[in-house]
This record gives C-alpha cells, structure tokens and sequence, in this order.
C-alpha cells in the first residue's frame, strides 16, 4: 500500500497543473511575439540597404526569364515579390509557431489552439508593421547616400501610404515633417484586439 501511495505520488509531481500549463504557454506566446518583431525589424535593414529596391530606382537586374518578366511590379497592393517571398513566409512560420506546435502535438486543446492561432494572426500584422516602419526609420537614422529622401521618415509621396491614405503630423526638430499612413492604424487596432484574446486569462 505504501509503495503505491509512493509512485501515485511521484505521478503527480511530474503532472503539470493547468496553472502551469498556462504560465509555459504565455511565456511561449510571449517568446514568440519577441521573436517575430526581431526578424521584422532585420528584414526592414536588409530590405533598406541590401534589397534591390524598386523604389529606389534599382531596377537593371530585377528581371527573370531573360528579362522577359519584371519583379518590380507589385503583386498585391503595393507588395512586391520579395514581400511575399521570404518576408511573409518567415513571419507566418514564427507568428503561427505556438498553433503549429499544437497542431502537430495535440499539446492544447480546442480553445487554446484558438488563442495561438489569434497570437498568429496578431504577430504577422505587428510584423508587417515593424517592418515597414523599420525601412522608413533607417532612410531617417542612417540612410544610404543615393537616396533621394534620406532623413525622412514615412511621406505622403511613398509607397506605404498609396492604398489608404496617411494623416500628416505637425513639424518636429527632431523628425521633420512627416505623415502616419491609415493602414499602421487599422493594423495596430486590430493586432491589439488579437493580442488581447490571445492573452486573456481564461475562464
């Protein structure tokens, strides 16, 4: 009798509790929502100083198939092929992490699989923020000398700004003119309200 006691025992010291369950999740979610603003902000340096920019006049070798097809014309919007490819693949494969672990694993239930996939869609968004906001401050902090916008953050005049429309903001020292495009608004609204689902306590 007492060696059974002793093992049901031991059983339950390596059981987590839901508490426990739910702390290593949020600290997963938190991990991972880390993780994605780390590569948006790197891929917004290696888009600024490294991508064959379009925007930038860059254009000779973006063509393929023998310069029969151009990559310099958007694919949706105002995305061009390399936003699609590898940008959006890395922040759904980092942004989504915690729901594709518990699809593979079956590690949470219904409800909490829900919650990572509300963490997915909040980090992608939050990513594409970043990232585009990443470009603009490097063109203001360090910009490339062939830039003819060089120190200026986002303007009415760019690309991010076209699909939406942007709001202007009064002139500082510091960051000069500049405009705050609709969609970083809408995306910042709706990200909280994912993020906030995403991180609830639940019931």
């Amino acid at each position: 009798m007492a060696k059974g006691k002793s093992n049901k025992g031991k059983e339950g010291d390596n059981t987590d509790t839901p508490s426990d369950l739910l702390r290593r999740t949020r600290i997963s979610f938190l991990v991972t929502s880390g993780l994605v603003m780390v590569f948006a902000v790197s891929y917004g340096y290696l888009e600024y100083y490294y991508i064959n920019d379009p925007v930038l006049g860059k254009t000779a070798n973006l063509t393929v198939k023998g310069g029969t097809q151009h990559v310099t014309t958007p694919i949706i919007g105002g995305l061009y092929s390399y936003h699609i490819y590898p940008m959006m693949i890395i922040f759904i494969l980092v942004g989504f992490g915690p729901f594709f672990d518990s699809i593979s694993f079956n590690i949470l239930g219904r409800h909490e699989r829900s919650k990572a996939a509300s963490l997915g869609i909040a980090n992608v968004i939050s990513a594409m923020l970043v990232e585009d906001f990443t470009w603009f401050f490097y063109r203001w902090w360090l910009p490339l000398d062939t830039d003819p916008k060089r120190g200026m953050l986002m303007q009415a005049s760019d690309w991010t700004t076209k699909s939406m429309g942007s709001t202007p903001i009064i002139h500082t020292n510091l960051l000069r003119d500049f405009v705050i495009p609709y969609w970083y608004i809408i995306a910042i609204v709706v990200a909280a309200v994912f993020y906030f689902y995403a991180f609830k306590r639940s019931k």
